[in-house]
């Protein structure tokens, strides 16, 4: 089910990167990514005896680039990798006290997420950058210590890839909103002062 709910996000996420977003530069690199990404979902490959999403390791790389690139602040990479820190703590949380149903588990960290990066970030391709670095960062973490505590069964990439296109759909949302909102200011605008020209 929650494969179904990323490929839908993905989709969701792809139609307003093409038709939101103003940068035409960064709106092909993210529609290009995600693309991509769908292309890759099913596959997996066997890494030291631990089976990888193959789209997994394609954001991971993405996110290594993307963080080299762009130019964050040092409060901005400490976010990054706060994130990740506490995304291997929740998901080992979930391990020894599985207090929490699945969606409310992943419902908890989309609303956490969301609400780290409005005090992170306020420009949407850092706020993109900071979640997709963190959680994939914090994903490979968690891979790890499953690994070493021979808990490979509990690795789940389909929750990591529901949490991750959730939160980015609504900063998606958030940033659509806001570029709409101005607009409609702009034309409010526009028609007093025609008004005011007028008498």
């Amino acid at each position: 089910m929650y494969q179904y709910l990323t490929i839908y996000l993905c989709w969701v996420l792809w139609c307003f990167v093409t038709f939101f977003m103003s940068e035409p530069r960064k709106r092909y690199t993210y529609s290009v990514v995600l693309l991509l990404f769908l292309i890759l979902l099913p596959h997996e490959l066997i890494i030291i005896d631990l089976p990888m999403n193959v789209a997994f390791l394609f954001l991971l790389a993405f996110s290594v680039l993307a963080t080299i690139q762009s130019k964050l602040t040092i409060k901005q990479y400490f976010s990054i990798l706060l994130i990740s820190y506490l995304y291997a703590i929740y998901f080992i949380w979930r391990i020894t006290s599985p207090i929490l149903n699945d969606f409310s588990f992943v419902v908890m960290a989309v609303i956490c997420g969301f609400l780290m990066l409005q005090i992170c970030s306020r420009m949407i391709h850092q706020q993109m950058i900071i979640i997709i670095a963190g959680l994939s960062f914090g994903q490979l973490l968690y891979s790890i210590i499953c690994r070493s505590y021979h808990l490979q069964y509990t690795i789940n990439d389909t929750y990591f890839f529901s949490i991750l296109f959730s939160i980015l759909l609504l900063v998606a949302i958030q940033h659509s909103w806001e570029f709409i909102i101005s607009k409609i200011e702009n034309v409010v605008k526009m028609v007093e002062f025609k008004k005011r020209w007028n008498w």
